[in-house]
């Protein structure tokens, strides 16, 4: 056997002294208290307000164990950052369904308008599914150039294909 084979061995942490432990968790402390701060101004200056305060809570200070306290701090953390990215999620689709009704109302106001041929050019250009173009066809009422992707391919003729089948099968027996 080749000694490069042999999985590599671990080698044993020591033992954390109480003092690398506390330096430990007194930095942890302090990123999430940055953290915190960054997410909850952030989503307080989107929504005019932080989300309320659950009543079932346990107040931080409550918790005796500094490292079960800073876990509950991480995850409160964290929930503030998943609403803040949720928030933006939905504002960023709200602004996309205003700008669409928007150009949509516009195009429909005058038929004529320059907007409308250029906002045709560039649905043509970037969509691509035809389940897409089918929509935007309907809604428009204007069709899109067929798919530049590849061809669809012609469906095969299912009734020569059913009679060449029962022509190939054996006629069945009949009893007399």
């Amino acid at each position: 056997m080749d000694p490069s084979d042999k999985p590599a061995r671990r080698t044993r942490r020591k033992p954390e002294s109480p003092e690398a432990r506390s330096r430990r968790l007194q930095a942890l402390a302090v990123q999430l208290a940055d953290r915190e701060h960054r997410a909850a101004t952030a989503l307080a200056a989107r929504t005019g307000g932080l989300p309320r305060a659950r009543g079932h809570v346990t107040p931080l200070h409550k918790i005796p164990d500094e490292a079960h306290r800073l876990e509950v701090w991480r995850a409160r953390v964290e929930r503030l950052e998943a609403l803040l990215d949720q928030d933006g999620r939905k504002r960023e689709t709200r602004a996309k369904i205003v700008l669409g009704a928007t150009l949509l109302a516009e195009a429909q106001a005058d038929p004529d308008d320059p907007l409308l041929a250029r906002m045709m050019e560039i649905l043509d250009r970037r969509i691509s599914r035809p389940r897409d173009r089918h929509a935007i066809t309907e809604t428009l009422g204007l069709p899109l150039t067929p798919s530049k992707g590849e061809p669809v391919p012609a469906l095969p003729d299912f009734d020569a294909l059913a009679k060449a089948v029962l022509d190939a099968a054996p006629s069945p027996r009949r009893r007399g």
